[in-house]
């Protein structure tokens, strides 16, 4: 017989291991929130390692420019504002793992979410990343965007917006 008082210790230590978990997508509210399903528990993730362009939009130091360049930026470019809703599809499961409080979202193999969004312009790496191995992958994604002019490298006024994030 199964007891679900034994399931809230064992979601807890899933949910504080440092390993892969598998989740169900359930919802995809921005290309900076999902929400996921395991087993009967329910949660949200945000990208871990980056600033999005909705975190600069949501910014307290963000100028009044910097925040209608981004509207600007999403009327004219839809795909991108939805960009996670391409890549990701509802009800997969993915393999999550958890740090400093954001989600390491395995997207497409190896790659994970932060990774892309990086990589199509539509974040920047977090200032003062630690973590040695992400932020070489988020030079590197950050250099393909830039090189490739997408997203925020496509436009001088938003890239201007993200400088204060960049370190």
């Amino acid at each position: 017989m199964f007891y679900p008082f034994i399931l809230i210790p064992l979601l807890t230590i899933s949910l504080s291991a440092k390993e892969p978990i598998l989740a169900i997508l359930k919802n995809i509210n921005s290309n900076d929130l999902q929400q996921f399903t395991l087993q009967n528990y329910s949660f949200y993730c945000r990208p871990y390692g980056i600033v999005t362009l909705e975190d600069i939009y949501r910014s307290p130091i963000a100028s009044d420019t910097c925040k209608k360049k981004v509207i600007k930026f999403y009327i004219k470019n839809p795909k991108s504002k939805y960009f996670s809703d391409t890549l990701l599809k509802l009800f997969q499961m993915y393999h999550i793992e958890f740090k400093d409080e954001k989600c390491i979202l395995y997207a497409n193999g190896r790659k994970t979410l932060s990774e892309a969004l990086v990589e199509n312009g539509l974040a920047v790496k977090e200032p003062y990343l630690k973590d040695e191995i992400f932020k070489y992958i988020f030079d590197e994604a950050q250099k393909r965007a830039s090189y490739h002019k997408r997203g925020l490298h496509a436009d001088e006024v938003l890239k201007n917006c993200m400088i204060y994030y960049k370190k």
